[in-house]
C-alpha cells in the first residue's frame, strides 16, 4: 500500500472511530436530586410517595422509607443532594424511563450513612440495582472511615441492555428491615453505550495497524533509518 493510501485509510479509521463511539446523552430526570433541591439537613419520606423532577413525580419511594439528604453531609461529586436508602427503616427509589433498544451504562455515586459510628456492628451497606436486563445486581459499601465532611463516594457503573420502550430503574436497600443507616446514592445517570458490529471492530483493528505502521515509518525517517 502506498503512503497516500495509508494516510487515507488512517483518516477513514479516525472517522469510523468517531462514528462507533458517539457522545452520550442524559436520559434520567433529576438524577442529581436537585429539582427542586432536597430539604436541609434531611427529610424522611414514606414509601409510596414521590419526589423530584420539578413536579414531584420523577422518583417513587419503595419499601418503608428513605431520607432525602440536603446539606446534612458532603454532596456527591456531581453535586446536588443524595438519598439514604434506609429512612426510618429499609427502603428504596425507582424511576420509569423510555429509551430505544440498545446497550446503556448506568453510573452513580455510592457511600454509606456514617451515623452509626466508626466501628458499627454492621458496617456493610448493600443496595440491589435493577434496570433493563439486569435484575438485583448488589453493590456494597463499607462504612467506618467516611464522615459527614468526607463521604468517600465510590463511582459505580453497570452496563445493561434495553429492548426499547418502557424500563424501570430501581435502587432497593438490602440492609436489615429495621435499619435506619443505609447505603447512600447520588449523581445517578444513564448514557447510551453503543457496541460496534464485528465488521466495525475489524475495520478498527486494521485502522490501528495502519496508523501504527505510519508512525513507525515516520519515526524511522526522522532518525535517518528509512530513505525519504
Amino acid at each position: 500500500m502506498t503512503r497516500s493510501a495509508k494516510l487515507l485509510a488512517g483518516a477513514a479509521f479516525l472517522g469510523l472511530l468517531g462514528t462507533a463511539l458517539p457522545a452520550s446523552a442524559a436520559i434520567l430526570v433529576d438524577g442529581n436530586f436537585d429539582d427542586p433541591p432536597l430539604p436541609n439537613p434531611f427529610l424522611t419520606k414514606a414509601g409510596g410517595t414521590t419526589f423530584g423532577g420539578g413536579s414531584g413525580t420523577a422518583w417513587t419511594i419503595l419499601g418503608d422509607s428513605i431520607d432525602e439528604v440536603g446539606n446534612y453531609w458532603q454532596a456527591p461529586v456531581a453535586g446536588g443532594g443524595s438519598i439514604d436508602l434506609d429512612g426510618a427503616a429499609a427502603g428504596g427509589i425507582s424511576q420509569a424511563f423510555n429509551v430505544a433498544a440498545g446497550t446503556y451504562i448506568l453510573s452513580f455515586s455510592l457511600s454509606g450513612n456514617p451515623d452509626n459510628g466508626t466501628t458499627p456492628a454492621d458496617p456493610l451497606k448493600s443496595v440491589a440495582v435493577s434496570v433493563g436486563d439486569v435484575s438485583n445486581q448488589v453493590f456494597t459499601y463499607t462504612t467506618g472511615t467516611n464522615s459527614h465532611g468526607d463521604m468517600q463516594y465510590a463511582l459505580e457503573t453497570l452496563t445493561f441492555t434495553s429492548t426499547g420502550g418502557g424500563d424501570i430503574l430501581s435502587f432497593l436497600s438490602q440492609d436489615a428491615a429495621d435499619s435506619s443507616f443505609g447505603a447512600v446514592v447520588g449523581g445517578i445517570s444513564i448514557a447510551f453505550a453503543p457496541v460496534p458490529e464485528p465488521a466495525t471492530w475489524m475495520m478498527l483493528i486494521l485502522g490501528f495497524g495502519l496508523t501504527g505502521s505510519l508512525l513507525r515509518k515516520n519515526r524511522g525517517k526522522s532518525i535517518g533509518l528509512i530513505p525519504a
